[in-house]
């Protein structure tokens, strides 16, 4: 019967439980039948398989790529070890050769590694919060990395001091993702946590181990989700504690800034009559249509775009220059109001949302400790101290913020007085916020309009002041002339003037030959330097003899210079007589002839002398002059010399008398200038023909 057990011992019975007998073979399939519902495939003869060689690597080697030749019985790799013996064989001789373990020693595989095997491991734990909230656990709590997980939540339900004053680590614990716990991740945390509200929560165990959770869950866990019953009051109340004093001094520091610029408004009575002023003039401007009992501040900013006819003023730069001159009390009016200036950044209305938010914040927190979150200890973590550090700052905080409300209420009074008092709505909210703008506005385009104004005036009396000087120099021509000359700009000096007409009057009575007795007197001069030049076949002077004092220079010149007949020592002699008369002041009067000439170009010309270009040209002339002067002297005396060789050949030459000394003048500055402007020239003194006593002159008897 099917089902039922065999007992041992039982004879199989056939056709009954044993197994069938095996189904008789077959015949063999046909060659090209169909096998398998696969292709057609060529019957082939037995294919000896491949065996693995007994000689194997001991680590695994790098493996060698080929394509199979699928008949090789056919193919020239039949004959190759056609036997496992002889393979066998082969191996072993390459075994002995050393090819094997070079090919082992060359040929190893690398071996792979597993990266990350470890972290893996580490890895294994479970995360329960968002990605986001993590990253964000690393960023805010990174100060605390090195900490275990245990001492960081202690350290934040025992509230300590390293994490309440560490503002990144507060704002970090107040943001929504930690008050605010989604429901799945509630879900998640519910096995790992303890319900504090209950009885007895410190004999309860967890449904699951929250060790098996990462360092970030379960922080977030302990401390977050096991008091998110009154996580919010309580961060809220511990950042209070931190935070009551600066926030105090900052808001409260604003509000009286506020009513201390509403108050110098009120009191600035230069402001009022400036702006009274502006109203005057403005009416004074304006037709019959157009005149106002009141301007409201807005119309400051249009002040200066009030051009005048030279679009160089505007109305404002008018009213600074009015009151600086007519009215220089009202000035002081910018120091008065100067606090504008820094109010215009304050946002009153913002500035009241804050104080507002800073006495409620203290208010609620006050609240939840008397009968909110925060009044009953024993639904608190048995760990927790919130309710001990809050407490010892809630005296100064209830204080500080009734004195928050007084400033509050003063400045609210104050800024809406003065905006009525000045014509402005206190009830704009566009008005509020730019009140204190315009005025700011208006001091500083009222400083820049004083530096304007006193730049253009200074500039204007400096012009005047030019103007002056020019027309009073303009007055006396020939004053400025010298003055110019002189190296003066502006007024002359009487000496300078007086000498100026004297040199004119010379310069009018110099006679054309007074050229010539000028030319000897500097010849005469040269001569006295010793810068004569010595003819042929004369002895020099020794330089000792040169150097001597005046006393010796008669000796001097008897043996430098050539002797000479009586005829030329005369000559000489009246030459030197003629410039001892020659008087100093027709030098000067020369060189006041250039000089004018080079200043003013119309000096009239003297009729019996050549146009005179310029100094250098004077010069050149007076050289070429100079130059025929002396050649005609030196025929005269040629000729003068040969008439007389006939007459005086058997006489012995007698030395030629000593010349006059010529009288020494005095050292004038202006021959000192001359004589540095005028090269040096050299005379050229012939020897005369009669000879001396030591070198007679020998005349052939042709």
């Amino acid at each position: 019967m099917p089902g039922t057990p065999r007992t041992p011992g039982t004879p199989i019975t056939p056709g009954l439980m044993g197994p069938p007998p095996p189904p008789t073979p077959g015949p063999p399939p046909m060659p090209g039948a169909m096998k398998g519902g696969y292709l057609q495939q060529a019957h082939y003869a037995t294919v000896p398989t491949l065996s693995m060689p007994f000689i194997r690597p001991k680590k695994k080697l790098k493996a060698l790529h080929w394509e199979k030749v699928d008949a090789p019985q056919v193919t020239v790799w039949a004959a190759h070890t056609p036997t496992h013996a002889s393979k066998e064989e082969k191996y072993m001789e390459l075994s002995r050769k050393g090819v094997l373990d070079e090919v082992e020693k060359l040929f190893m595989a690398k071996e792979i590694k597993q990266i990350g095997g470890t972290s893996a491991k580490k890895e294994e734990k479970k995360q329960l919060i968002s990605n986001d909230l993590r990253k964000t656990f690393h960023i805010s709590l990174a100060k605390f990395s090195q900490i275990s997980t245990e001492e960081v939540i202690r350290m934040i339900i025992h509230c300590d001091r390293d994490v309440i004053a560490n503002e990144t680590v507060m704002n970090f614990l107040q943001k929504d993702d930690m008050c605010v716990i989604p429901d799945n991740t509630a879900k998640l945390m519910a096995p790992y946590s303890k319900d504090w509200t209950g009885t007895d929560a410190l004999k309860t165990s967890t449904e699951q181990d929250p060790n098996e959770l990462t360092r970030e869950d379960q922080i977030y866990l302990h401390t977050a989700f096991e008091l998110r019953h009154y996580w919010k009051s309580r961060i809220r109340a511990l950042l209070l504690t931190r935070t009551f004093e600066p926030e105090y001094d900052e808001v409260s520091g604003h509000l009286r800034e506020i009513v201390k610029v509403s108050e110098s408004l009120r009191d600035s009575v230069a402001l009022m009559n400036i702006l009274g002023l502006i109203l005057d003039i403005g009416n004074y401007m304006n037709d019959s249509n157009k005149q106002a009992t009141g301007f409201k501040l807005s119309s400051l900013s249009r002040l200066g775009m009030v051009k005048d006819d030279k679009n160089e003023s505007t109305f404002a730069d008018l009213v600074e220059r009015i009151v600086r001159n007519q009215y220089p009390e009202w000035e002081h009016f910018t120091d008065d109001i100067g606090g504008v200036v820094s109010a215009q950044k304050l946002n009153v209305e913002q500035l009241k949302l804050d104080a507002k938010r800073y006495i409620d914040n203290i208010k609620n927190v006050q609240a939840a400790l008397d009968s909110g979150n925060l009044s009953d200890p024993k639904k608190f973590h048995p760990q927790d101290r919130v309710s001990q550090v809050v407490q010892r700052s809630m005296k100064d905080a209830r204080r500080k913020a009734e004195q928050m409300q007084l400033y509050l209420d003063e400045m609210t009074r104050s800024y809406d007085d003065i905006m009525t008092f000045y014509g402005e709505d206190s009830t704009d909210d566009n008005a509020r916020r730019d009140f204190f703008a315009k005025l700011a506005s208006f001091v500083t385009e009222w400083k820049k309009s004083k530096e304007k104004n006193v730049t253009m005036e200074e500039t204007r009396r400096r012009n005047e002041a030019s103007l002056a000087r020019k027309r009073a120099a303009n007055t006396n021509p020939i004053n400025n002339a010298a003055a110019a000359s002189s190296g003066i700009d502006g007024t002359m000096s009487p000496s300078s003037t007086g000498a100026m007409d004297s040199l004119l009057e010379k310069l009018r009575a110099a006679a054309p030959q007074a050229r010539d007795q000028r030319d000897r007197r500097r010849r005469a001069r040269l001569k006295d330097r010793h810068q004569v030049r010595v003819a042929s076949g004369q002895t020099m002077p020794e330089m000792a003899d040169l150097t001597k004092p005046d006393a010796q220079d008669d000796d001097v010149d008897k043996d430098v210079l050539s002797p000479q007949s009586t005829t030329s020592g005369e000559a000489s002699s009246e030459r030197v007589g003629d410039l001892a008369a020659i008087s100093e002041g027709e030098d000067i009067a020369d060189r006041a002839a250039s000089m004018l000439l080079g200043l003013r170009g119309s000096v009239e010309p003297d009729p019996n002398s050549r146009p005179m270009s310029n100094d250098g040209s004077l010069r050149v002339r007076r050289r070429r002059e100079s130059a025929d002067e002396e050649r005609k002297a030196r025929r005269n005396r040629r000729r003068t010399a040969t008439s007389n060789v006939s007459e005086d050949r058997e006489t012995t030459a007698s030395p030629a008398p000593e010349p006059e000394p010529i009288p020494e003048e005095p050292p004038d500055a202006n021959d000192t200038k001359d004589s540095l402007l005028v090269p040096p020239r050299t005379v050229v003194v012939p020897p005369s023909p009669e000879g001396t006593a030591s070198r007679p002159v020998q005349i052939d008897d042709d």
